[in-house]
């Protein structure tokens, strides 16, 4: 597959090792922890994806399936809300857990083994080197922007982000 989606790949295997962790952490201050991070990483991933990804995507494949990846990123972030409002370890809790474990997968195969490959064959090797190039670009400033310390009245920029907007 093209390097231009090595960024989104490396995201779905930190995506899953932390679902994995959630799934087995012991510590309920760890596991909160883990949580909260599977939730940044989620919404980085998405937002990566939204922008860069999904006018892709309609270019290629058309509106109708850009919808579809974005139905999927926003039932995904529907799961990651109503986890963080419940008990961990408890059965509701338990169930969305798996839940967004199914879905991840779906996605992640799906984008990996299917969506990313037409991708790569439709693009020309500078619109894929330009992806690469604002793919990472858009993740540093992100990441940088969620670091700071926010401004008065403002959130950090992906706490502040909701999955409908």
């Amino acid at each position: 597959m093209a390097e231009s989606f090595d960024i989104l790949v490396e995201q779905h295997r930190a995506l899953e090792a932390l679902l994995e962790r959630l799934d087995t952490e012991p510590d309920e201050d760890e596991l909160r922890l883990r949580q909260e991070e599977l939730s940044r990483l989620l919404q980085l991933h998405s937002r990566l994806e939204e922008r860069h990804m999904y006018p892709l995507v309609a270019r290629v494949e058309g509106r109708g399936r850009a919808r579809e990846e974005a139905e999927d990123h926003l039932a995904l972030g529907e799961l990651m809300e109503e986890l963080q409002e419940l008990t961990p370890r408890g059965d509701a809790w338990q169930a969305r857990l798996f839940t967004l474990q199914d879905l991840l997968v779906a996605h992640v195969q799906s984008t990996e083994h299917l969506l990313l490959p037409r991708l790569a064959t439709s693009l020309d090797a500078e619109e894929l080197d330009t992806l690469e190039h604002d793919l990472a670009l858009t993740c540093e400033e992100l990441l940088e922007r969620s670091q700071r310390t926010p401004a008065a009245g403002r959130g950090a920029l992906l706490e502040a982000l909701h999955w409908d907007a």
